[in-house]
């Protein structure tokens, strides 16, 4: 069972109208609108949060699919500067009382803010533009409270087996999606997130993890060396030979509302995680053995702090993206102290580096060994 679906009631209609408010933590956002196909992706895909049906929520967004904004809306952005709002995507952004305008020309849609009445207005001239912002915006709305209120961005996979949150961290490549996976299945997991985790500390110093919601994307190594997760493997890459599978691009997604298949005895989807273990792994295919190297929490904090939780690569530069155009960054010496604050309880945690080959049961085996036995390592 999906976090989402453990707590959603229906959505009220008023005029028409589907709404829910989303909550994770104390961060919350209603979102309404008139299209029922945005509203059904943006409850399934957001499967981190809790759904408390029209509710209080500190924003509003109304996502409506009204044709979009006529021509003369719109003509006033024709000499206005423009912002990246996702890969390829731009918008042209004017400034106005209590908030900015936002027109994405591609997508035919124009939004409105206002930061004196915590709202949001998205007009959309298509089905798809709306479907494009459904999630997306509540989605931005939620970490943008979270991140002002002390959490930090953290390129971690992470899964909790028994309550115990086990992060699994490093630059692309290394092994997270497989680890991850592997946990699932083999030992019984509680799925949390295979990219990204909101982290701060809490009472008495406490390390919270927060869900990015979104997408599994695993590459074809991976999901062949699991047997569950083989068949889908893209039918023309099933006769590549597997040696090859593994640098192969591009990865497949599989959607929220299908993490079910990842699972396996009571293992559920989680919306948050209380951290235990921290692992680094290092997968090489041609190894045979796994082995298990203990790391001393200087060695982690360092290595945290170096890559800002893996978030940049120092030698390829961002590892995962980070936009913040609706909403401003927070304040880069508030985040920088956040930062250190995270990057302590994590390296605090127990921390191991593990070698691995492509037998996703010897590693998960190695990562549960850690779970009951392993000592705290001190540096």
């Amino acid at each position: 069972m999906t976090a989402a679906a453990a707590h959603q009631v229906p959505a009220r209609q008023p005029g028409g109208l589907w709404e829910t408010a989303f909550t994770q933590a104390e961060a919350s956002v209603c979102l309404r609108t008139n299209s029922k196909a945005a509203f059904t992706h943006a409850t399934g895909t957001l499967y981190a949060y809790k759904q408390t049906g029209a509710a209080f929520a500190h924003w509003q967004i109304d996502l409506l699919l009204d044709g979009g904004p006529a021509y003369e809306e719109v003509k006033g952005f024709t000499d206005a500067p423009t912002v990246e709002i996702g890969p390829r995507l731009m918008a042209a952004v004017l400034t106005r009382p209590g908030g900015r305008a936002f027109w994405v020309e591609t997508l035919h849609t124009l939004i409105v803010t206002d930061t004196q009445q915590a709202t949001i207005i998205v007009r959309c001239a298509t089905e798809s533009a709306a479907l494009h912002w459904a999630a997306r915006l509540p989605r931005q709305a939620i970490t943008a409270q979270l991140l002002a209120n002390g959490a930090v961005y953290a390129h971690t996979a992470a899964f909790s087996l028994g309550g115990r949150g086990v992060v699994i961290a490093g630059h692309r490549g290394r092994g997270k999606t497989t680890t991850l996976l592997a946990g699932l299945h083999r030992l019984g997991g509680d799925y949390v997130t295979n990219d990204r985790l909101l982290l701060r500390t809490e009472d008495e110093g406490q390390l919270a993890g927060y869900v990015w919601p979104a997408r599994l994307r695993a590459g074809t190594g991976t999901l062949s060396a699991l047997p569950h997760l083989a068949d889908l493997v893209p039918a023309e890459q099933r006769a590549v030979p597997a040696e090859q599978r593994w640098p192969s691009r591009p990865k497949v997604p599989i959607e929220p509302w299908d993490f079910a298949r990842l699972l396996s005895g009571d293992g559920q989807v989680l919306g948050s995680v209380s951290p235990a273990l921290l692992v680094f792994p290092q997968l090489d295919r041609e190894r045979t053995t796994v082995s298990v190297e203990p790391v001393e929490h200087a060695e982690a904090r360092d290595e945290l702090l170096r890559t800002r939780l893996f978030m940049t690569d120092p030698d390829r530069g961002p590892s995962s993206h980070i936009n913040h155009w609706l909403w401003p960054a927070p304040d880069p010496a508030a985040t920088d102290r956040n930062l250190g604050r995270v990057v302590d309880a994590l390296a605090a945690l127990p921390c191991y580096r593990i070698h691995a080959g492509g037998d996703p049961a010897a590693l998960a085996d190695a990562v549960g060994s850690l779970l009951d036995t392993g000592p705290e390592v001190h540096g």
